[in-house]
């Protein structure tokens, strides 16, 4: 009996002592970004010091793996050394969802669709699944910063309200004072860029698997835009740069008299041009016929490899939640996507403000529910892309018709789609 009761002392104690070593050695889990530090080292820390005291029992490791994210992803998790919780974007959770790397975040959040804009988790959506928690987006337009001065020289009554004004407005800018007016996004880095002009006019992409941007009405809207760059009333330039850089570049010297993007397109002007930045004042993008504002988005994954899902969960609810979020667009200008986050008062405030910036910041905030991502999901993007842009770019050049750089570029697409 003695024995006995000596061995169930010894498993109690054991027990104990096990318990307590597991109480002081937290759950560590591993959390990706991609290109937020060092700047928002503070804010990113921040959300995870009120998680860890939330949550003792569960320790983050921020890790920001920046140009290399996709590829590590991908090694670390051949090597059994998955990360938890991973930053990606639209582009990226497709390929890595089609790849069956992803956790099915729809089956994890069956609330999910009371916590984020529809139109957000569409973006994270591949094959009527969701692999991502919507966190922060941004707009291909958002605003339109403007010139006052220039616009006053070019005597310009009203501001252009929609995407085929611009045309006139830029126009009569070039005409009056020799500066650009406008430099709209034809052909950048991240590929396929006209095929958000064309949804952007209420034109479609794709039927089903098959391309459908080579109708009559695609091939007139680009024929606009070939025709306004040939006149010289949009810069010669914007086949070879980005067009936010270039607008960026032109407007800091007083040669273009709109910016038509995010509000850290400002930045550089507010720097290097401040009698440009005063003269500055901040209005709505104009809009095309599908009454709609492209952008991306980014969100958070959690791989399936990842070793310890049920914590990763928590804190991908928790540093994608609507305080967290409205957080973080109050010190970067972007667009909260946590259902409700339009309605913080602190945007309404900054949207009265004199400043430029402080203006745009408040203005795209409460635009979420409007956001659209211009382009879906698509396989073998790279590939599509570079067979629209290489045809788009030839019809800019005069090498090509519109319409059979079009047909060129559908008939590229219909295969690599198959």
């Amino acid at each position: 009996m003695k024995k006995a009761t000596l061995a169930l002392s010894l498993a109690l104690a054991a027990s104990s002592i096990l318990g307590l070593a597991s109480a002081q050695t937290p759950v560590s889990i591993d959390f990706w970004t991609f290109y937020l530090a060092p700047k928002f080292d503070g804010y990113i820390n921040g959300v995870i010091a009120d998680f860890q005291k939330a949550n003792p029992g569960i320790k983050v490791n921020y890790i920001d793996k920046q140009g290399t994210l996709e590829q590590e992803l991908i090694t670390n998790i051949s090597l059994g050394t998955s990360p938890d919780v991973v930053n990606l974007w639209v582009e990226s959770t497709q390929k890595a969802a089609d790849a069956g790397l992803l956790s099915d975040m729809g089956a994890l959040v069956t609330n999910a669709k009371s916590l984020y804009y529809p139109n957000s988790l569409n973006n994270f959506t591949v094959g009527g699944k969701l692999y991502g928690l919507p966190w922060y987006a941004s707009f291909d337009a958002g605003v339109m910063a403007y010139n006052n001065d220039l616009i006053k020289k070019a005597g310009v009554s009203s501001l252009p309200k929609t995407t085929a004004q611009m045309f006139a407005f830029a126009k009569a800018i070039k005409d009056k004072t020799g500066a650009y007016g406008w430099a709209p996004a034809i052909k950048d880095p991240q590929g396929g860029t006209f095929l958000g002009v064309f949804a952007g006019e209420g034109l479609p992409l794709l039927s089903g698997n098959t391309a459908a941007f080579n109708t009559p009405a695609h091939a007139a809207l680009l024929q606009k835009y070939i025709d306004a760059y040939k006149a010289d009333l949009i810069p010669q330039d914007l086949l070879r740069k980005e067009a936010f850089q270039l607008s960026q570049e032109l407007y800091t010297q007083g040669k273009l008299a709109t910016i038509i993007g995010g509000p850290q397109a400002l930045n550089r002007v507010r720097d290097n041009n401040k009698a440009i930045y005063a003269s500055s004042m901040i209005a709505d993008a104009p809009v095309g016929a599908g009454r709609t504002q492209a952008g991306g988005g980014m969100d958070l994954v959690i791989p399936k490899a990842a070793k310890h899902p049920k914590e990763a969960l928590m804190f991908a609810q928790f540093m994608t939640n609507k305080l967290n979020q409205v957080n973080f667009a109050k010190i970067v200008p972007i667009v909260p996507t946590a259902a409700g986050s339009n309605l913080d008062p602190a945007f309404t405030k900054l949207q009265s403000s004199k400043d430029p910036i402080e203006k745009a910041t408040g203005l795209i905030a409460v635009n979420g529910p409007k956001l659209r991502s211009a382009i879906p999901p698509l396989k073998n993007a790279t590939d599509l892309f570079k067979a629209f842009d290489d045809n788009i770019e030839a019809a800019f050049l005069g090498k090509k018709t519109a319409q059979a750089a079009l047909n060129d570029a559908a008939d590229a697409w219909n295969k690599l789609l198959k």
